[in-house]
C-alpha cells in the first residue's frame, strides 16, 4: 500500500491543479470559503431534518423538510470538490494524517447510514404528519447522522494540528 500512496502523492503534486492551488493567491481562500459554505448548506438542511426525526421541531412536516435535503446534497458536492482540491494541492499532509483518515472513515459510515435510511425508513418518514414521532429506527439513523457529522467537522478541523 505504501508504494501506491507514494506514487499517488507524487503524481498529484505534479498536476496543474496542485500547482494552481499552491501558487495562486486566491485559490485556497476561495476554496476555504466555498468549503465552509457547503458545510453550512449541508448541515443546515440535513441537520435540521435529523433534529426533526429526533423529535425536535414538532409541527414541521418531516416530508417537507426532506425535500430540502437536495440542498444539502449540493453542499456535500461543493465540499467534495473543494476537499479534492485541497488534497491535490498538498497530498502528503492528508494521506498520512490520522485526523484526515478518521474523517474519511466517518464519511464512509455516513454513506452507509444514508443507504440504510433510504432502504428502510424513507417511505415511512414521508407519510408522517407534522406532529407524529419518527419510528425508532429513523431516530437512531438521525442520531448517528448528527454524531458522525459533528465528528467529520471536528476531525476536519483537527487536520491542521496533526500534520505528518
Amino acid at each position: 500500500m505504501q508504494p501506491f500512496l507514494n506514487s499517488a502523492q507524487l503524481w498529484l503534486q505534479g498536476t496543474r491543479l496542485s500547482s494552481f492551488m499552491i501558487h495562486s493567491d486566491y485559490a485556497w481562500p476561495i476554496c476555504e470559503c466555498l468549503h465552509f459554505l457547503g458545510l453550512t448548506l449541508l448541515l443546515g438542511t440535513v441537520g435540521l431534518f435529523d433534529l426533526r426525526l429526533l423529535g425536535m421541531g414538532k409541527g414541521l412536516s418531516p416530508g417537507a423538510l426532506h425535500r430540502l435535503v437536495g440542498w444539502g446534497v449540493l453542499g456535500f458536492v461543493v465540499n467534495a470538490v473543494t476537499g479534492a482540491m485541497f488534497f491535490a494541492a498538498i497530498p502528503y499532509q492528508y494521506i498520512y494524517n490520522g485526523a484526515f483518515q478518521a474523517k474519511m472513515a466517518c464519511l464512509l459510515l455516513l454513506g452507509i447510514n444514508v443507504l440504510i435510511f433510504f432502504l428502510t425508513t424513507r417511505r415511512k418518514i414521508a407519510a408522517l404528519a407534522p406532529d407524529d414521532d419518527a419510528p425508532l429506527q429513523a431516530r437512531i439513523i438521525a442520531g448517528m447522522s448528527l454524531l458522525l457529522w459533528v465528528a467529520v467537522i471536528c476531525f476536519g478541523r483537527s487536520e491542521a494540528f496533526f500534520k505528518p
